[in-house]
């Protein structure tokens, strides 16, 4: 019993930080490729998020409607005090809506001090994939939805397509709504 070191709280909570920060560094130096993604259906498409660019996960929300946008800017929404703007990422992408259904939900993703919204069909989990599983090219890819993926990869007889937030968030049509 003695060789036991009984810690205080604050210790343990210092421990716990010193823990966390290690395995944060060994993520941050392990490939894209290797680290977990989160996994949403978009239509036909297996999409797949950096973890780093989701900051969370919502049900729909009730929505404001804004006058003067594009069909795709579904409106505003009140998170928890937040304002963010809400968007169907599907429309945005192919001119068509989303078909809401009980698995739709809202990624919450970040720009700057900015929050977006992006409505999908559903959110199948987390993947993670190999270089063994990379594709070559993105060719054989949707020409609409190319400049917003990073890399493809085959798994579970599907082709997942790391898409990239930051992409969007940084592209003219994205940020022009307004009609």
């Amino acid at each position: 019993m003695e060789n036991q070191i009984s810690l205080h709280p604050f210790d343990q909570l210092l421990e716990i930080d010193s823990r966390s920060r290690f395995r944060s560094t060994t993520e941050t130096e392990c490939p894209a490729a290797l680290r977990g993604r989160l996994a949403l259906r978009l239509g036909a498409w297996n999409l797949m998020f950096a973890l780093e660019e989701v900051a969370e996960i919502i049900p729909l929300p009730r929505i404001t409607r804004v006058p003067g946008v594009k069909a795709w800017l579904l409106g505003m929404a009140n998170l928890r005090g937040v304002v963010i703007s809400v968007v169907d990422l599907r429309e945005f992408l192919t001119g068509k809506p989303t078909m809401l259904g009980p698995n739709s939900r809202v990624v919450v993703v970040r720009s700057g001090e900015w929050h977006y919204g992006l409505l999908v069909d559903e959110i199948i989990g987390m993947r993670q994939f190999g270089q063994e599983d990379k594709l070559p090219a993105l060719d054989m890819i949707d020409a609409g939805l190319r400049p917003y993926l990073t890399e493809a990869f085959q798994g579970e007889n599907k082709k997942w397509l790391a898409f990239s937030a930051s992409r969007l968030l940084n592209d003219a049509r994205f940020l022009g709504a307004a009609h």
